[in-house]
């Protein structure tokens, strides 16, 4: 259900929506990004195996006007695991500005959804949710 992306063409597409004055493309070494950067959270999130992103939802991810930011990755992981304790299934994660809905057992984010698309929205087959105030 769920595979594996490639860190790096997923950054290299977020980073190209949402950049304002200036496109910057990753280099092909994660070695090279700042130790608390974006980049560098995301290939690590990615490599460990904490989180894993559906093809949908980097899809969303990479079409969303906006980044996710490490913090919001790191509450992302607490929620998955909160849920995965309750024994939820699918979880819905409402954050400022971005939702996920989750599949906490398999800790597989199976879509991103912008705020602006959350307004009068229905999220159906879940099971929980879990709503981050930060």
């Amino acid at each position: 259900m769920a595979e594996r992306i490639d860190p790096a063409l997923l950054i290299s597409q977020a980073l190209e929506r949402t950049a304002s004055v200036q496109v910057r493309k990753p280099q092909p070494s994660s070695s090279e990004a700042a130790p608390g950067s974006f980049r560098n959270v995301l290939e690590k999130t990615l490599e460990t195996g904490s989180l894993k992103f559906s093809k949908h939802a980097a899809e969303r991810l990479a079409g969303a006007e906006r980044q996710i930011r490490p913090d919001q990755i790191q509450e992302l992981e607490r929620a998955c695991a909160k849920a995965e304790a309750k024994g939820a299934r699918s979880t819905l994660v409402l954050m400022p500005g971005l939702a996920f809905v989750v599949a906490p057992q398999s800790r597989t984010v199976i879509t991103v959804i912008p705020e602006e698309r959350l307004k009068e929205n229905v999220f159906t087959s879940i099971d929980s949710a879990v709503i981050v105030q930060k």
